[in-house]
């Protein structure tokens, strides 16, 4: 049986402001978004699913660049699509050095942000993966016009590695993991 370390976890004020500043925001666009022609995918920004994390686990954002969270990094994704990782030329090294150093939250949403679903995964599933990535970062930058380095961990590796901490469906929450 595996043991994962899980903070204590702000369920409901996670969920107001996911109803609040996500779900009812991007509901209020749709209309105008599709008599335009445009999509909802993609008019909710990355900060936006930080601020949801970290008042789930009930954390604050870290000064400067790097992680995210002081103690996670947050990514984002349609459900099924995989989770970016960027690295720019003049911080990327620091700023993978600062992803291995803490645990992980990947957020999948639905296109139309009804569903979502979080998960972490620890900090040790995931070092092997930065550990190949760094080479290659290394490498990727002694050609002088690379800007970023583009890496993903699939959503399948997600739910094999992590723990599902919080699930909404039809924008209406339908689990939370309940830490004893």
């Amino acid at each position: 049986m595996r043991v994962i370390r899980v903070p204590t976890l702000q369920v409901q004020e996670a969920y107001s402001f996911y109803r609040t500043y996500i779900l009812e925001y991007s509901r209020n666009k749709a209309e105008i978004y599709e008599q335009y022609g445009f999509s909802l995918q993609g008019s909710g920004g990355s900060k936006d699913w930080e601020v949801f994390a970290a008042i789930l686990v009930n954390d604050r954002a870290r000064r400067g660049d790097g992680a995210d969270l002081e103690n996670y990094e947050v990514k984002s994704a349609t459900m099924g699509s995989s989770f970016e990782y960027q690295y720019h030329r003049n911080r990327g090294l620091n700023k993978l050095t600062d992803d291995r150093d803490v645990d992980q939250i990947f957020v999948a949403r639905s296109k139309t942000y009804t569903n979502v679903e979080v998960w972490l995964v620890e900090r040790t599933k995931m070092i092997p993966t930065f550990d190949r990535w760094l080479p290659e970062l290394l490498q990727n930058y002694e050609t002088s016009d690379r800007q970023r380095f583009r890496r993903s961990v699939t959503y399948g590796f997600v739910r094999n590695q992590g723990a599902r901490l919080l699930e909404i469906t039809g924008g209406e929450l339908s689990y939370f993991l309940e830490v004893t």
